[in-house]
């Protein structure tokens, strides 16, 4: 059979895929979405401090206004201890959604999710994923919502659907040349800073500074206005999420802090990592948008912590690789394992173990191509 004939084969079969990802995803999202932080948010916006209250022993507001929060997961014998683990600028954010009924919000936090994917997709192909072949396109986006990880981030409700996608809108908008309108959608995307907090160095790269500091300095007032809203000092607005962020350090899957069990200087590492992609960023000229983006991208998933819902983002990295023979095979294995692998082996140790193997080597690899190639490039400037 020709080429065409399987890629269309193997289309139908991810579209098939993909489809029951999506069933299974909405249906476990309207069940047990216990990561929205509905529950953080309401009690910022009822002036109760959401750090105080996930540092304290019981973990939970008894007020009126949580009894349909609580009663609920109590009732599917899931109780959940609030954990506050955003800045308050980054939770103001969805205070529109505590306007509604909790069940209610998690339903609107759902479609929300399956609106951010279209989104990712949409500006995908706008932005870094323009110059691919249609066909390979379709099927990494269908690839994306068949796996595992997203399936996961739509059923527990989680904000790295909702933070990428305001990422790639605010690269979109810079690209247009909408410079003050793109640092809005940047601001936004923070919500999920362990992810896009890395990647947000791809505007000092491309020296749109403008953006980038727009974007710091619109947190900088809604953190002082938080200071107001609780009655706390700017200082404790930045520490007291950090200390609740901190007690989920060693929980990841396969970032540095699980895998140095929480270890401290695993801290200074991440700190290193970041200067050192920083440095990359001011050093290049343009010309290299996909390969640092995907570097970025990669980086970003072991930097701090993250479970494996989050690696959903893996297929973004798909243009920065491509071009590079000798890892494109060794990256479609590495994706194809965190996506359908690690849920066949119920990502025990040993698997999680793999994962980890594969997915380092993949970053040394396609780091180690990047640079051989941008030091070809400069020798002959």
């Amino acid at each position: 059979m020709s080429k065409d004939i399987w890629k269309k084969i193997l289309i139908a079969v991810l579209l098939f895929a993909a489809l029951l990802s999506i069933t299974a995803g909405v249906k476990n999202a309207l069940y047990y979405s216990q990561d929205f932080q509905w529950d953080a948010v309401k009690a910022l916006t009822m002036h109760i401090d959401p750090y105080d209250v996930s540092l304290s022993q019981l973990a939970r507001v008894n007020a009126p206004e949580m009894n349909e929060f609580n009663e609920y997961f109590d009732s599917i014998n899931a109780p959940q201890n609030m954990e506050a683990n955003q800045f308050p600028s980054l939770l103001f954010l969805l205070s529109p959604l505590t306007l509604l009924h909790y069940t209610a919000a998690r339903v609107v936090w759902l479609i929300l999710n399956l609106l951010f994917t279209a989104a990712i997709i949409f500006l995908l192909r706008k932005t870094f994923m323009k110059q691919l072949d249609r066909d390979v396109f379709i099927i990494a986006s269908l690839l994306m919502i068949a796996g595992t990880p997203w399936r996961n981030q739509i059923g527990v409700g989680q904000h790295t659907l909702f933070s990428f996608a305001f990422f790639l809108l605010a690269v979109w908008l810079s690209e247009l040349g909408h410079s003050e309108i793109a640092a809005l959608p940047l601001a936004v995307s923070y919500f999920k800073y362990t992810l896009t907090a890395p990647l947000a160095i791809w505007f000092i790269y491309k020296k749109r500074f403008k953006e980038f500091f727009i974007s710091i300095v619109i947190h900088i007032f809604l953190t002082i206005f938080s200071c107001f809203w609780l009655g706390e000092s700017f200082l404790n607005m930045i520490i007291k999420p950090l200390k609740v962020s901190s007690a989920l350090a060693s929980e990841g899957s396969l970032d540095i802090s699980a895998l140095t069990g929480g270890a401290s200087w695993a801290v200074v590492l991440t700190g290193l990592l970041m200067l050192v992609l920083l440095g990359i960023a001011l050093k290049f000229d343009e010309g290299y948008d996909n390969e640092l983006f995907t570097l970025l991208l990669l980086v970003s998933l072991i930097i701090t912590y993250h479970r494996t819902y989050d690696y959903f983002v893996l297929t973004a990295a798909l243009p920065g690789i491509i071009n590079y023979k000798k890892i494109r095979a060794f990256y479609v294995i590495t994706v194809l394992f965190i996506f359908f692998g690690l849920r066949v082996f119920h990502e025990n140790g040993a698997s999680i173990i793999a994962a980890g193997v594969l997915y380092y080597a993949l970053i040394v690899g396609f780091a180690a191509c990047f640079m051989m190639k941008s030091r070809i490039s400069f020798s002959h400037k």
